[in-house]
């Protein structure tokens, strides 16, 4: 997604700084390619890149060709939980443009250039259905300075499928769902997996009381994906009035993807999703 992007800090004297990602040209060339990488990249993860799954799927995707019998029930459980009601038309939605929208914010944070100050640690992908409960996203940091040698960052993602206007009530969502539930959200995800570093996992068991105490190894983040016809000229200058806790310089940020007709787009990463199906 690198390459299919441009990035442009913005409000850097808020309490709350951001970042505006505009993706996809008026190419159809680069905006096939954005809905593709999207589409592997989710199939990738659901299956874990296995050939049964991921490999039929890609091989069929990419000939143009069906799935059927053992191997096309067997594919379509990965592909169901989001895309199946938008292939049926049950629903014209189904939350799959905010889906999509998650889907991005992941792929623009984990192909961000390194930073010297600091490396991802943890960074998971999206939840695999729509409605799952708890948080949007947590990414978790080792810090080459400080008192923890890790901060983490929670974050909650948006979206704004009108064409003009103001994304702020998205915005003001995002933030006051962070402030009432970020402590449950953090309570579900810092038991600590037994498969991470000794110090890391020690870290990751303690995200609510980070959160709680707001100590500074703890951010928070509002990620709203939109139509570029809905870019705003200014954002995120009210977040620490909606929350209102974790003041320490960093604790909070905001990010804004602009896509030229974000449901429409979505709509073509289900479409590289499904056509094996």
């Amino acid at each position: 997604m690198a390459d299919l992007v441009k990035r442009e800090p913005k409000g850097e004297d808020q309490t709350c700084p951001w970042e505006l990602v505009v993706t996809l040209s008026e190419s159809t060339g680069d905006r096939a390619a954005a809905a593709w990488i999207i589409a592997d990249e989710i199939m990738r993860e659901r299956t874990g890149g296995r050939a049964p799954t991921y490999g039929k799927w890609l091989a069929a995707t990419l000939s143009g060709s069906q799935l059927t019998g053992k191997d096309r029930v067997l594919v379509k459980a990965f592909a169901e939980p989001v895309f199946e009601a938008v292939a049926a038309k049950k629903d014209g939605n189904h939350g799959l443009a905010g889906y999509v929208g998650e889907w991005l914010w992941y792929l623009l944070l984990r192909d961000l250039p390194e930073d010297p100050a600091r490396s991802v640690e943890i960074l998971g992908p999206p939840k695999a259905a729509v409605n799952d409960g708890g948080s949007d996203g947590l990414v978790v940091y080792r810090e080459r300075a400080g008192a923890w040698g890790f901060s983490f960052r929670l974050w909650e993602m948006k979206k704004y499928t009108g064409q003009a206007g103001d994304p702020g009530g998205a915005i003001r969502k995002g933030w006051t769902q962070l402030s009432s539930k970020g402590a449950t959200y953090l309570g579900m995800l810092s038991r600590g997996d037994k498969l991470l570093r000794d110090d890391t996992r020690e870290f990751v068991g303690s995200l609510a009381e980070q959160w709680v105490e707001e100590e500074e190894s703890a951010g928070a983040g509002v990620s709203v994906a939109l139509n570029a016809t809905a870019i705003p000229t200014k954002a995120f200058h009210l977040a620490h009035e909606h929350f209102t806790t974790h003041k320490h310089p960093g604790a909070l940020q905001g990010l804004v993807v602009a896509i030229d007709d974000l449901e429409g787009f979505a709509h073509e990463v289900r479409e590289y999703v499904w056509t094996a199906l």
